[in-house]
């Protein structure tokens, strides 16, 4: 398996709706998560996620698939360049 590490942004724009699907998912996914930090905009009505994960892409791509198809959630994933730690 060839493990990557991603930066993931959520925001989510429907907190009523979409917080607790989102949170399900983030919990299945705990052993990916290196990094999480949430950020709670009350004045704007939004919440914030940034997550740092690693797996690989095909799993990646699941994982954010699964969020993007969420209603009032946004997803942005990026797959960070940096040495890859397979190659020992």
């Amino acid at each position: 398996m060839n493990l990557k590490r991603h930066v993931v942004t959520i925001v989510i724009d429907d907190i009523e709706q979409a917080f607790q699907p989102v949170s399900e998912l983030l919990h299945d996914n705990a052993s990916h998560i290196l990094l999480r930090v949430g950020y709670p905009m009350r004045d704007w009505g939004v919440s914030a996620i940034f997550l740092v994960m690693e797996m690989d892409t095909a799993q990646m791509g699941a994982f954010s698939g699964k969020l993007g198809m969420l209603q009032g959630v946004k997803v942005k994933t990026t797959t960070l360049k940096i040495g890859d730690r397979n190659e020992d």
